[in-house]
């Protein structure tokens, strides 16, 4: 039983590297282990990085100009990723007139990050390690690491862990932060005391 879910779930992943061959050969770069679920599109791949283990679920849009994806990243079905945005505020032109002029503003997505399902992430935000991002979250600015963060806009809500499991976490993950960055980063939104 063992072998044959293997051998179903290596197949299944043949076919979505084949369905998405078109965007691998264009990526800037990528990693081991990329996962893209059924129904997803990427306009301009050429300007998306994605490390090592990252699974986006199924129905997913994004549209990319500086898209960058650490490792480890876990994102469930209906992400739209947008890193442009139109330009509207110009005297004596329309709209319709505007729309290929655009602001740009790369996204960040660091390593060991969940993003729940139905997240719109926006120009310029930035989702920093270990963070968890609720679902139906719209992300439009940076986001602390090590902390659970949700709503439109999204906000932190809370620390992921204690000081203490902190600790012992950043050690065993050889983490990209010390303690004390990520206190301080955490210290900006709540008072984390335990």
């Amino acid at each position: 039983m063992v072998f044959k879910n293997k051998i179903k779930s290596s197949i299944k992943n043949i076919f979505r590297k084949i369905y998405y061959f078109k965007y691998f050969i264009k990526f800037k770069n990528y990693g081991k282990n990329i996962m893209l679920s059924k129904r997803g599109y990427i306009e301009r791949p050429g300007e998306i990085t994605l490390g090592n283990n990252v699974f986006i679920n199924r129905n997913f849009y994004i549209s990319a100009r500086d898209l960058y994806f650490g490792d480890n990243i876990m994102i469930g079905p209906n992400l739209v990723i947008e890193c442009d945005n139109h330009v509207f505020n110009m005297v004596g032109e329309t709209i319709f007139k505007l729309k290929d002029i655009r602001n740009t503003k790369g996204i960040k997505i660091e390593n060991d990050v969940w993003i729940g399902a139905n997240v719109t992430i926006l120009p310029g935000a930035i989702i920093r390690e270990g963070s968890v991002i609720g679902a139906g979250s719209v992300v439009t600015k940076e986001q602390p690491p090590y902390s659970v963060s949700f709503g439109n806009p999204c906000r932190p809500f809370k620390p992921r862990f204690t000081r203490e499991k902190l600790k012992e976490h950043l050690i065993q993950m050889n983490s990209n932060y010390t303690y004390e960055e990520v206190i301080k980063y955490i210290s900006k939104y709540y008072d984390f005391t335990d």
